[in-house]
């Protein structure tokens, strides 16, 4: 298992695996949304075992007021056919280490209500649940 952070080329080969959790996304759509992300610091990193691709992330670091500078993960998904818990626990690992090494505070992310068994996985990591997420649909 190997895990790396993305380059712009190697973006593309994460698709398959990031449209489990995103399905509206066409692979043009995924990779023009991608290629704004970047210019706001967001990154991709992967999980690669036997030349496949099984566990995706995207991610950004920021600041505010409330939490200092913070590593928010805004997408991760480990592929369905595999369910490998190791992968996605092996991808957490790695971007904790990151996070430590940008001088990151904390660790954020946002997870769907419907999500349960991601919720399962982000508590084992030791993550808490700290706030409800408010939305409005325009």
């Amino acid at each position: 298992m190997e895990i790396k952070i993305a380059t712009n080329d190697e973006i593309k080969y994460c698709y398959e695996v990031m449209h489990q959790i995103r399905e509206d996304l066409s692979k043009n759509d995924f990779l023009t949304a991608i290629s704004e992300q970047i210019k706001n610091g967001y990154q991709v990193v992967y999980v690669i075992e036997n030349n496949q691709i099984i566990c995706v992330a995207g991610f950004t670091i920021s600041h505010k007021l409330a939490l200092g500078k913070y590593l928010y993960i805004e997408d991760f998904v480990t592929d369905k056919s595999v369910q490998f818990f190791e992968a996605g626990k092996a991808l957490f690992d790695f971007i904790k280490i990151y996070a430590i090494q940008q001088k990151c505070s904390s660790i954020h992310l946002d997870s769907s209500v419907t999500r349960y068994e991601a919720h399962k996985f982000y508590l084992s990591q030791n993550m808490n649940i700290d706030s409800h997420h408010f939305s409005l649909k325009l």
